[in-house]
């Protein structure tokens, strides 16, 4: 075998080292200008999002740096990808055969990975949309959190206890932001049928206008909305104060204190239930 393959390159001619030295140079042309273009490209990527990251309509952080690494990794398996195929034509490969190969292997992976696909392309949209970020109190389907990372294929949620949640990003398909409008502080208050409403509503109306002058979260003066349910018990009295984002639930804890001590100030009675015990010997 040895001496058939000595005999063989000794037949050669100068044309045949030509022809291979010819076609080493253009594999090694190939791969340098591959990796010229990878390198051109990625520079380009990233002076673009890096001016935006700097501009005064930037995108957010994490959805800034997400799409830079996802666009720089696709110009590189492309450019590879081409620049293999042009390699394996200059070695006298079909590729024709390979093409055709890959795209029925691609297709059958396709069909088994529908999930897969389906959340990296959710998550891309949700990137590129920013319909939430990093940081920001969500709620997706029944998990309310934080959003601790975000990802092409899944979103991971810290809820109150701590507990981290998974969330494939193709099944995310309602998402309700609470970071990024104002919230509504909410103070429902039940007071027993005796009291003097009017005199309940005015108490609660200057202790929270009082609060507010005090409070920067809050941004608009809060509304006292009267009388909201009436049943058994007693009178609902409902005040709505807008705040920044998420500062709603320690205006309510402050506001609730405030008025309580207030109503005990003016002997204004919380309600509570009652039973009446009927003595039937002495009706």
């Amino acid at each position: 075998m040895l001496k058939e393959i000595v005999s063989g390159i000794s037949q050669w001619t100068v044309d045949n080292y030509m022809a291979i030295g010819l076609k080493i140079i253009k594999i090694i042309l190939i791969w340098i200008v591959a990796n010229i273009l990878i390198r051109v490209g990625s520079f380009l990527i990233r002076s673009f999002f890096d001016s935006q990251a700097r501009s005064r309509v930037s995108i957010n952080k994490t959805k800034n740096e997400t799409l830079k690494a996802l666009i720089k990794s696709i110009l590189r398996y492309t450019v590879y990808f081409i620049a293999v195929l042009m390699v394996l034509g200059e070695l006298g490969v079909n590729t024709s055969s390979i093409l055709a190969t890959a795209g029925i292997g691609g297709l059958a992976i396709g069909f088994g990975a529908q999930s897969l696909v389906k959340d990296v392309i959710s998550g891309f949209f949700i990137i590129f949309e920013d319909q939430y970020g990093v940081g920001d109190f969500v709620k997706i389907q029944d998990i309310t959190g934080t959003v601790e990372e975000i990802g092409l294929r899944i979103t991971k949620i810290r809820g109150f206890k701590g507990d981290i949640n998974i969330i494939p990003n193709g099944q995310i398909t309602v998402v309700t932001n609470y970071s990024r409008e104002n919230s509504a502080a909410i103070v429902e208050v039940n007071l027993a049928y005796e009291n003097d409403i009017d005199k309940a509503i005015a108490i609660m109306e200057k202790v929270s206008r009082e609060y507010a002058a005090e409070n920067p979260d809050i941004v608009e003066e809060p509304k006292v909305f009267g009388i909201t349910a009436m049943d058994h018990v007693g009178i609902t009295l409902r005040l709505v104060a807008r705040t920044l984002p998420l500062k709603h639930w320690g205006v309510e804890r402050e506001l609730r204190k405030l008025i309580k001590e207030a109503f005990d100030e003016n002997n204004i009675q919380i309600s509570y239930p009652r039973f009446v015990i009927l003595d039937k010997e002495k009706s």
